[in-house]
Parts: C-alpha cells; sequence; structure tokens
C-alpha cells in the first residue's frame, strides 16, 4: 500500500512538472529547466518510460534556444549551473554528446564573465559556481598537459584560485556590501579548495586558503536552523582535516568539528522545514559528490518525509502553494529526485533480501 502512495506522488509530481516546466523562465539548475530535466532523465529510467526522456530532451533544446546575452551566469539560475547540469547529464549517461563540443558556448561566456567582472559573487548566499562548473569540466577526463583544451581548464582554474584569496583572505566582498558570507557559501569555497588539493593544482596557495577556512566554518555554522547545509560543513571539514600538514590548523578544526556536531544531532524542526531541509539535502548530494554521500540519517529521514507527504492535506497545501520559482530542484523537482532516490534504495534493499534469502 506505502509502495503504491510512493509511486503516486511521484507520478502526480511528473505530471505537475510536465504541464508547468516548459512556462517557466528560469533556466538554471537549482531553480529552473535543467534541474527539472534531470528529474525527468532519472524518472525516465525509473519508469522505464521514455515519454518522460523525451519531454527532458525538449526541455534541454529549450534551454539552448533560450541562452542569451542576458542569463545570468550564477549556479542556482545562470550558465554555470546550466553546463554543470549539462555535464552531470552526459557523465551519467542520460544523454550521449561530446562536452566539450557541447559546452563550448558556455565555456567561453563563463570564462569571459569571470575575466571581466570586479567580483565574482552576487551576494552573501551566492555559490561559488566558477568554481563548481570548471572543477566539473576538469574532473573525469584523462589528465594530459599536452591537451589545450585541459590546460586551459586549469590555467583558469589557478585565475580562480586567485580570486578565492582576494575573497576568503583579502575579504573583498565588504568592498561590495556583502557583510559576511553564508554557510552555503561557505561550503561552496570548501568545496572548490579540497578539489584543487585533490587535482594537485596551485598546491601552495590552495594550502595558504585552508588557513583562511576556521573563522568561516565557526561564523558559518551558527546557522543551526540548516541542518543539512551545517552536516554538509562538517562533513566537508573532515576531509579537509588528513589534508593539511599543520598540525596547529588540525587541531582547530577538530575542536570545531566537536562543538559542533552536538549541535547537529539536537536540531529540532517541524514538518515543513524537514521537507526543505530533505529537498537541500538531496541537490547538496548531487553537487557536492563524493563529500556527502547518502547515509544512515539520510535514509531516516525519508521514512518521515513519506509520512508527511502521505498526509493529503499537506499534500494539497504544498500544490496550492505551487509557483514558478519552487518546481526546480529547491521545490517540487527535489522532492520528486527525494522521493525517487527513497523509492530506488527502498527497491534495492528488498532484493537484496530476497536474494540473499533464496
Amino acid at each position: 500500500m506505502h509502495g503504491l502512495k510512493h509511486r503516486s506522488r511521484l507520478q502526480r509530481i511528473a505530471n505537475v512538472l510536465l504541464l508547468n516546466a516548459s512556462f517557466i523562465d528560469n533556466l538554471g539548475l537549482l531553480n529552473g529547466k535543467i534541474g527539472i530535466a534531470i528529474f525527468f532523465y532519472k524518472y525516465a529510467r525509473y519508469t522505464d518510460n521514455k515519454t518522460y526522456e523525451d519531454f527532458a530532451g525538449d526541455l534541454i533544446d529549450e534551454i539552448y534556444e533560450e541562452i542569451s546575452t542576458n542569463t545570468p551566469v550564477d549556479f542556482a539560475n545562470g550558465l554555470t549551473g546550466i553546463g554543470w547540469g549539462i555535464e552531470y547529464l552526459i557523465k551519467n549517461g542520460f544523454v550521449e554528446a561530446d562536452a566539450d563540443k557541447a559546452l563550448a558556448e558556455i565555456d567561453n561566456s563563463v570564462y569571459q564573465n569571470s575575466l571581466y567582472r570586479p567580483f565574482l559573487l552576487d551576494n552573501s548566499n551566492d555559490l561559488f559556481g566558477y568554481g563548481f562548473y570548471f572543477i566539473t569540466r576538469l574532473q573525469g577526463q584523462r589528465n594530459d598537459d599536452n591537451n589545450l583544451t585541459t590546460l586551459f581548464k586549469k590555467q583558469h582554474l589557478i585565475y580562480l584560485t586567485d580570486d578565492c584569496e582576494r575573497i576568503l583572505i583579502q575579504k573583498q566582498y565588504l568592498d561590495f556590501n556583502i557583510q559576511s558570507l553564508s554557510l552555503e557559501t561557505v561550503n561552496s569555497f570548501v568545496w572548490f579548495l579540497l578539489n584543487m588539493h585533490k587535482l594537485g593544482i596551485f598546491p601552495v596557495k590552495v594550502e595558504k586558503l585552508f588557513h583562511s577556512l576556521p573563522e568561516y566554518i565557526e561564523s558559518a555554522s551558527q546557522s543551526s536552523d540548516d541542518i543539512h547545509g551545517l552536516s554538509l560543513l562538517l562533513r566537508l571539514t573532515e576531509y579537509i582535516i588528513p589534508t593539511i600538514a599543520d598540525k596547529g590548523l588540525q587541531k582547530i578544526l577538530k575542536t570545531i568539528l566537536i562543538k559542533k556536531n552536538g549541535m547537529v544531532s539536537n536540531i529540532e524542526c517541524s514538518d515543513n522545514v524537514m521537507i526543505d531541509n530533505f529537498i537541500k539535502n538531496i541537490w547538496q548530494q548531487m553537487v557536492y559528490e563524493p563529500y556527502l554521500t547518502e547515509v544512515k540519517q539520510l535514509q531516516d529521514t525519508i521514512g518521515k518525509i513519506f509520512l508527511i507527504i502521505e498526509d493529503e492535506e499537506n499534500w494539497n497545501r504544498r500544490l496550492d502553494n505551487l509557483n514558478k520559482d519552487n518546481l526546480g530542484l529547491t521545490g517540487f523537482a527535489g522532492l520528486g529526485l527525494g522521493l525517487l532516490s527513497g523509492r530506488m534504495n527502498k527497491e534495492l534493499r528488498t532484493t537484496k533480501v530476497e536474494v540473499s534469502t533464496e
């Protein structure tokens, strides 16, 4: 019975998105069409229904047609998130294409924009989209320094690391009326530096930037009502510690972890906040892989989310609040991806149990 209800909710989410996705102006990853396309590609694979795959393909075509000089560059709504989404679909086998060819124009636009903008953040909540985009463009490719395309990407990552220094150490955000960096923003910078370290690019500067992080981690972690944002920050901090040689810095970060881990375990929230946190965790899992993977805590959360969504009154209230700003991965598409992940994992565990008992 529960399985039927869960599949019914997924179907209703798909229907809502089918009816509305083409009418929204936002092309972006978190709040727009490319995020919705990712949901439909995954839902098509789950249902084995090509109709959803075709619709996702139509959304991709619309995105390419609608990109213009007025398209923003930010990760949530603009080119860096759109490009990241295309790269994600290609790498995960949903779309067959040569990424360098498919993303050539976006590569150039993002690169030019980063060179001529005086500052790479729009506001205190902005994610470091340039870092997400160019790290993702380089990852998974053959590490060949004789390849001009690879060298171009590495060179630009070095420029972006210089920008990190201006932001994190020189605090130039203060010159642009940004008083502090949010939890989400700090998470994106920590992710970028961890991946720069993993790639071995500009190691001296990356090590210097690691020393600037305790102040930001301490400050950003005060946003304790964002349980999954805080959990992500602590997870990223755990990964930083073994990468640095400075024992003093390691001790500082370990002390922060001990203090903040207790905060996460004691957070309580309403049903609506729980759903919002659940949705946020779903898109964070995609973007921050492999540092944030599905753990037991998420499985427990999925069970609670199913119970909330099965309540017809709660579900109808969510439908009544439907608008163009909550259809993407931060809204209905994100909820759909979360429920889809829960269904697939539950069915996988059931299959394993059946196999093991035979």
